[in-house]
């Protein structure tokens, strides 16, 4: 039960460091530098450009945080070292990173987001979309991954039973033939270094 509990987290934990560039694309498309009058002291100014901001200031907030728990994920991985495995069959399926842009990023940034109601479906929609993407294990085709350096690989593995293949997150290029070291996400979502 603990290590299903660790897999969902890692999990959601992928799906909010996806959500990076869609907080980052939300501020710049909400921020508001208001009007100033010559009267107004210093402290009556920054009230007034945070009350005005608000979501913007979230924002950001949310793409630090999507920053710091990127950096931890990489951290981790550097610990890929379980025994190696050969390549039997491999296919590049970096193709997933461009879905989740254009199917869940894209779409969200058109929503008006001066109209609160707008903003509350907003949120309702982002927790909806992490569920289904935790619960379809559809997190590896994460955009920031990309941006990161990761390559994502369909293969088969000599002496591993996966129906479907696994899928590889890794920053080599790899072949078939090649051995790999590597780290389980889950079943069949592995992180993974090439064996020099």
């Amino acid at each position: 039960m603990k290590m299903n509990n660790a897999k969902t987290l890692l999990k959601v934990r992928f799906y909010i460091i996806s959500l990076w560039l869609l907080f980052f694309l939300v501020a710049i498309c909400t921020v508001e530098i208001p009007s100033f009058v010559e009267s107004q002291t210093i402290k009556q100014k920054i009230i007034l450009v945070f009350g005005e901001n608000i979501l913007p200031i979230i924002s950001i907030i949310l793409c630090i945080v999507c920053f710091i728990l990127m950096l931890f994920t990489r951290y981790e991985w550097e610990g890929a070292s379980n025994p190696g495995y050969k390549i039997k069959e491999i296919k590049n399926e970096n193709y997933e990173y461009l879905t989740f842009l254009t199917t869940c990023i894209i779409p969200l940034i058109c929503i008006d987001f001066d109209d609160f109601r707008n903003v509350i479906v907003f949120i309702v929609l982002l927790f909806i979309i992490g569920i289904i993407f935790v619960k379809m294990d559809l997190y590896y085709g994460n955009p920031t991954l990309a941006i990161m350096g990761y390559k994502l690989y369909r293969v088969e593995i000599e002496n591993v039973n996966a129906p479907n293949g696994i899928i590889l997150i890794t920053k080599d290029n790899l072949h078939k033939g090649k051995s790999i070291k590597w780290m389980k996400i889950d079943e069949y979502v592995w992180v993974a270094k090439e064996i020099a």
